[in-house]
């Protein structure tokens, strides 16, 4: 079954800028993709990011996040959204693990 990935992260009112969306498709979402992650979206409203991700499985998602390289990742997201006033981790409002129990998509999964 796959697995989806969540995390949640208040803007406190600042704006998300293109800056901070390239720096976490260019670092995070390219090497997720790169180590099997199926697809993935950053997505704002005016009070959060929300970054999703979609994976094969548990073991492919854990891999990534338990890997070294995923550290040095966070420290250019922290570094970009910290500049735009978004402080992580302190502005995490949920990270949220779960399978995925339905999901359509053009293609199939």
């Amino acid at each position: 079954m796959p697995i989806a990935r969540y995390w949640v992260v208040k803007t406190g009112g600042n704006e998300v800028t293109e800056e901070m969306v390239k720096v976490w498709k260019d670092n995070f979402l390219e090497y997720a993709m790169e180590k099997g992650c199926l697809r993935g979206a950053l997505v704002a409203d005016g009070e959060r990011i929300i970054a999703g991700t979609i994976w094969p499985d548990m073991e492919t998602m854990d891999a990534v996040i338990d890997s070294e390289h995923y550290s040095n990742i966070g420290e250019k997201i922290s570094a970009s959204w910290g500049a735009g006033g978004i402080n992580l981790p302190e502005d995490i409002e949920l990270v949220c693990n779960g399978e995925v129990l339905t999901m359509m998509v053009p293609g199939g999964l």
